[in-house]
Formats: structure tokens, sequence, C-alpha cells
């Protein structure tokens, strides 16, 4: 984990809103972090996370660098084709994916 590059896809606490008030991607973003992971978000709702200094980045770039994304809440709007596509490892926490038959998801 120590020095993997995680994308976060999603940190609002549903999909299409921004408030994340009771977020599930607060604690997996810090649990990353405190297990040495090279933490970074996506998500068109949430610009700042205030409580951790970190930014949502621009999807098509942080596909690009991350060693695996892991999909926190399921936004409309984000081609989760693309992600599949262009990530290494997904590990998709909604079930957006199980479906895929790709052999770089893993749907918990």
């Amino acid at each position: 984990m120590r020095g993997s590059k995680i994308l976060v896809l999603g940190v609002s606490y549903k999909a299409g809103v921004g408030d994340t008030r009771e977020s599930p991607a607060l604690k997996i973003i810090a649990a990353l972090q405190d297990l040495g992971g090279d933490v970074s978000y996506h998500d068109p709702h949430v610009p700042e996370l205030a409580k951790t200094d970190l930014s949502s980045v621009e999807l098509d770039a942080a596909l690009e660098e991350a060693d695996a994304v892991a999909i926190v809440t399921a936004h409309p709007g984000i081609d989760y084709g693309q992600v599949v596509e262009k990530a290494s490892l997904v590990v998709d926490l909604r079930g957006v994916m199980r479906d895929a038959g790709a052999e770089n998801v893993v749907s918990l």
C-alpha cells in the first residue's frame, strides 16, 4: 500500500449530491492514507474536502496515474466503462461494474 497511487471516485454520501456528511469515503481516504497510500479523489459535486487538504482531480489524468481506483459513490455522468478501460485495478464498492466481466475489476 505504501506509495501506491489510489484514486477514490465519489466522496459524497450518496450519488448526485455534494454533501459529505456521513460519507464512507472520508473514513476510506483516512485509512488509505494511514497505510501510506498516495490518495486523490474525483467528485464532480465536491470540489474540496475541507478536513483533508484534498481537491477533486481531473478524471482522465488521474486514471492514467492511479495504481488502483475505488468506486465509493457512483455518481451519474461518470463513464465507468472508461474507468475500467484506463485503470489497472478497479475496486467497485457500489456494484456499478459487477457485470463488466473485466479482469481488472474487483466487486465488494
